[in-house]
């Protein structure tokens, strides 16, 4: 009988033993899991999360598309200029309609030049008279001479006269010269053009309607 409890007891024994080798020691600490789920920062840390592939800079996993430029709108060109033509000068003096004139034929520069008998009521700049045929035989009243800077109407219309009503033409404004002034005698039907240009405006000291020198003329 104490045979049979003695071994009892030494099988208890041997397999309390083994049992404390297997069992975890029921005092040591055990380390809670982590709660932290991954990709994810624990707030009050600044340690980055799991997934650093994306390109933002708050590391919120997401990318903030970027607001496209609007284009430029295209400036429209300039139109380019278009020159002005000069505007020409009506000198005054003699006019359509007025018989304000005298001694139809005679060079007006004998009387109407500085110091002349006639300056006290202008001196004249161009003065003349028209005619309806080279030879003179009678005036051609109320019509327009007009001076280009080109032979028959070409280059610049510079300058424009109305012939009174006794055929003769006059005027005391400033008339520049320079180059020379090409005279186009406009009339009712036809056009006459001087092909020579002239230097001053004594028209009746060359026109005289003499042999070979026609008077200034147009029908």
């Amino acid at each position: 009988m104490k045979l049979k409890l003695a071994t009892s007891l030494t099988t208890i024994i041997l397999l309390t033993f083994l049992q404390s080798c297997t069992t975890p020691n029921p005092y040591e600490p055990v380390t809670p899991p982590s709660t932290t789920t991954p990709g994810t920062t624990t707030p009050g840390t600044t340690t980055p999360s799991g997934n650093d592939n994306d390109d933002d800079d708050d590391d919120n996993g997401t990318t903030t598309p970027t607001t496209p430029t609007t284009p430029t709108t295209p400036t429209t060109p300039t139109t380019p200029t278009t020159p002005t033509t000069p505007t020409a000068i009506t000198l005054s003096g003699s006019s359509s309609g007025s018989n304000a004139s005298h001694n139809v034929g005679q060079n007006c520069m004998n009387c109407h030049n500085p110091g002349g008998s006639g300056s006290s009521k202008g001196v004249w700049q161009i003065a003349g008279t028209t005619y309806n045929s080279s030879a003179g035989t009678s005036v051609a009243p109320n019509i327009v001479v007009k001076f280009y800077t080109g032979p028959n109407g070409t280059g610049t219309l510079k300058y424009i006269i109305n012939v009174n009503a006794k055929g003769n033409l006059y005027t005391a404004n400033t008339v520049d010269f320079t180059g020379g002034l090409y005279p186009a005698v406009v009339g009712a039907t036809t056009t006459k053009y001087m092909g020579s240009p002239i230097t001053n405006g004594a028209c009746n000291s060359c026109h005289t309607g003499g042999t070979g020198t026609a008077r200034v003329w147009t029908n």
